[in-house]
């Protein structure tokens, strides 16, 4: 979304609704394929109910760091049933989007990130989760520019997070796309925003 970020995946040329202006996105509109920095093919695609236990088994790929980083609690793994809700969203105020590869012949889960918006698409909170073995390949960065497209093309105004400070990674991927940051010393946490244009 930022000028020094145009992705250079092919993709279908988005329409922006106005501002605070509702609506859904269908899953087959959020659809993007690329490649990792070490040329893994990967797909980000909308997350879909039958996805559950293949989100589970991501979750099962991640480290108690990682896991805390993205829930600010500790968490070791999740039930089907918690997959199912993550799995569950109505497209009309949350989206989830997933990255999938192809491994040993079947298709994997190594990603999800998601946006989370108020009633009237004012903002939206994003938040994302990169499996382990699979971090420090770019795919941040492409959960990142295209989860910032959805929200533009959504109407919202303004993107925002909450991080760790430890959580380096992602604030680093945020500073090069614009957000402006605050810290909260006493909670130990970082705030991050972006405004839309």
């Amino acid at each position: 979304m930022g000028r020094a970020h145009k992705n250079r995946d092919s993709r279908k040329r988005l329409s922006r609704k106005g501002a605070g202006e509702r609506m859904s996105l269908a899953p087959e509109e959020l659809v993007r394929h690329g490649w990792m920095w070490d040329r893994t093919p990967v797909t980000l695609r909308s997350v879909q109910p039958e996805d559950a236990p293949a989100l589970c088994a991501m979750f099962r790929a991640c480290s108690p760091k990682s896991l805390y980083l993205r829930f600010e609690r500790q968490l070791n793994e999740i039930s089907l049933d918690q997959a199912v809700q993550l799995c569950s969203v109505d497209h009309k105020n949350e989206i989830g989007i997933v990255a999938e590869i192809k491994e040993a012949g079947s298709h994997k889960l190594i990603g999800l990130g998601q946006l989370s918006a108020d009633p009237d698409h004012g903002t939206a909170e994003y938040a994302v989760l990169v499996a382990d073995p699979w971090q420090g390949k770019g795919l941040g960065s492409k959960f990142t520019d295209f989860c910032l497209e959805i929200a533009w093309r959504w109407g919202v105004k303004r993107v925002v997070g909450e991080f760790s400070p430890s959580n380096v990674r992602i604030i680093r991927i945020l500073q090069s796309r614009g957000f402006r940051f605050q810290r909260d010393r006493q909670e130990q946490v970082v705030f991050a925003e972006k405004i839309l244009e």
